[in-house]
């Protein structure tokens, strides 16, 4: 049995997945194990995790078909043999230190949670977030004594937690398949049921943020950390119920996340999701939940805002529409919206997609049928012997680099991870990228019905 577990939850990320498991085997802590579940990755994230485990016995790969980042993280949970777990995004990278001063912290205190700072990396650039500042170091810390701990439920990682205390507690993450935020119901369940938490002021982990103005733009994903409140609403009613301070400081906390997912969408669907806010935030009013207090000070004057007048603070905050008539087809039109797609496709001298998926080729089939050629599957790195797909060469991106300004590049991949790939590949050079958004799956899959 080692000390420490380390989950690492891996979906296509295969552009950062190396420099994620040298941080972990560059570890000062001897003692530990890294747990990485493949959840059905497409881009060779899979070879590259296989290739970590041949040459250091401490990884473990577990590879499962793709159903989600809440079954993912339970998979890697019910394989975890450490007294304590961690978690390691697989973008991001930790210091050296990290596990070491985690451990000493959590063995030293008998702490059911060790939190430290974390960094956030942009564009190869640390900036320091000093996200802790607020909070009491060298003492122990509860969300009764500290109710505001609450506002830390958008970062699981950077911690250790002692397994015992999840398993006693039933502390797992929320399955729900295809969507998003599970993360942030498993970190509120840990602060409401913590005894013992223990924060380190140093910055130990490196958060990737390399495209912090992308947007979401799945509608289907539109509600899902309203859901995930909800969820913690109805299985923790009653804690909730015992202190109404912990429920004003709850409340708090998730118009923080509702905002911060407010401005992550496409503005499409900026405007829905601020009715909900307004009616949660009517629903809430109403029980006694909303105090200046326990806001942050930014959040509050958000949400007096849109109290006095929605409209306008959606006209002051909403995202700037690049191209009206492309808004409109997306919801009024979708047949010219397909048609000019494709359409768009045929007038580059080559079209690559990027993913040798399902979803590419389900794409490469669409425009063969529109009477269009692929010139080939690009992917961050090729297995050993791929050279073809679908009778189409399949080539890493470098290889393509030298026809970036004039080639045209679908994303093919599932589409949260579309929009970070869209900056890597302008990192690259790629000037005519485009994703496969709602319209064009609909139109494959009626194509492929036909």
């Amino acid at each position: 049995m080692r000390e420490l577990s380390v989950l690492v939850p891996v979906y296509n990320v295969a552009f950062y997945l190396e420099q994620c498991l040298d941080s972990l085997l560059g570890q000062t802590f001897p003692d530990f194990e890294v747990i990485c579940v493949d959840d059905g990755s497409t881009d060779g994230s899979g070879e590259i995790l296989d290739r970590y485990a041949a040459m250091d016995s401490r990884i473990r790969v577990l590879h499962k078909e793709n159903t989600g980042y809440g079954n993912t993280m339970n998979v890697a949970l019910d394989h975890a043999e450490g007294r304590y777990i961690g978690i390691l995004e697989s973008d991001d990278f930790a210091e050296p230190d990290m596990l070491r001063k985690l451990y000493a912290s959590a063995v030293s205190w008998n702490a059911d949670v060790v939190k430290g700072d974390y960094l956030h990396y942009t564009d190869g650039e640390d900036a320091f977030v000093n996200r802790l500042r607020v909070y009491e170091k060298e003492t122990m810390l509860n969300v009764l004594s500290c109710p505001d701990i609450l506002n830390l439920a958008d970062s699981i990682w950077s911690c250790i937690y002692k397994r015992s205390f999840l398993t006693d507690h039933g502390i797992r993450f929320h399955e729900t398949p295809g969507a998003s935020y599970q993360d942030i119901s498993f970190s509120l369940q840990v602060w409401l049921q913590a005894e013992r938490v223990f924060f380190i002021k140093d910055p130990l982990l490196h958060y990737r943020r390399d495209k912090p103005g992308s947007s979401m733009n799945n509608p289907s994903k539109l509600f899902c950390v309203f859901d995930e409140y909800a969820w913690i609403e109805e299985t923790k009613k009653t804690i909730l119920d015992s202190c109404p301070k912990v429920c004003r400081y709850f409340a708090a906390s998730k118009y923080r996340d509702f905002l911060n997912h407010y401005y992550r969408v496409g503005v499409q669907y900026q405007y829905a999701l601020l009715v909900r806010l307004e009616q949660s935030l009517h629903r809430d009013k109403n029980r006694g939940w909303i105090e200046e207090s326990a806001f942050l000070p930014n959040v509050w004057v958000q949400i007096r805002e849109i109290q006095e007048d929605r409209d306008r603070f959606f006209r002051r905050t909403a995202r700037a529409v690049p191209d009206a008539r492309l808004t409109a087809c997306d919801f009024k039109n979708s047949q010219v919206y397909e048609k000019a797609f494709f359409h768009t496709l045929s007038t580059y001298p080559k079209l690559f997609i990027y993913g040798a998926g399902q979803v590419g080729k389900g794409l490469a089939e669409a425009v063969w049928r529109q009477g269009g050629f692929v010139d080939a599957f690009l992917v961050t790195s090729k297995a050993e012997g791929q050279s073809l797909c679908m009778g189409i060469p399949v080539m890493e991106v470098r290889e393509a680099v030298p026809l970036a300004e004039s080639c045209a590049v679908v994303l093919a991949v599932t589409e949260w991870s579309q929009y970070e790939l869209y900056g890597i590949l302008e990192a690259y050079g790629f000037r005519h990228i485009f994703r496969t958004d709602q319209v064009v799956r609909k139109a494959m899959s009626q194509n492929t019905n036909q």
